[in-house]
């Protein structure tokens, strides 16, 4: 039997094309481009982001649990002894990916930029702590 394609779901997709997938997700899609086996995603709109990484802020991008999914509590003089690092998901660039089957149709990962900038005003694009007051202000001020 041979793989023709992978198909996959995902947390978050950001405007570039990139995804937060759960952990695991990075090293089956770079198997898939090594094999020339297409990704297609399967996500909502709602799940996408108007945000994008920078390479210097994969790291803080990822959500880091606990180890009792690894390391079950009855090894517990184990645990005393190792440093276990239980990322949840990983950060995959958006050369990874062929397409992106949405509840809207099919997209490729360079059209992303446009779903964004009809579903997000500029405003939204920056997430950070504004309060919603400061929101209207600025959008008075346009």
């Amino acid at each position: 039997m041979q793989l023709i394609k992978v198909i996959i779901g995902t947390h978050t997709i950001m405007a570039d094309g990139a995804l937060r997938a759960l952990n695991g997700t990075h090293q089956l899609l770079l198997a898939a481009k090594h094999f020339a086996i297409p990704v297609i995603v399967c996500a909502a709109l709602y799940k996408l982001s108007p945000t994008h990484v920078c390479s210097y802020d994969e790291d803080a991008f990822n959500k880091i649990v606990g180890p009792e999914n690894m390391l079950s509590f009855s090894n517990a003089s184990l645990h005393s002894k190792v440093l276990v690092s239980n990322p949840e998901f990983d950060y995959v660039p958006s050369n990874l990916t062929e397409l992106f089957i949405t509840n809207t149709g099919g997209h490729t990962p360079s059209y992303l930029y446009r779903i964004v900038s009809e579903l997000y005003h500029p405003l939204d694009y920056n997430l950070d702590n504004m309060c919603v007051e400061e929101k209207e202000d600025e959008l008075e001020k346009t």
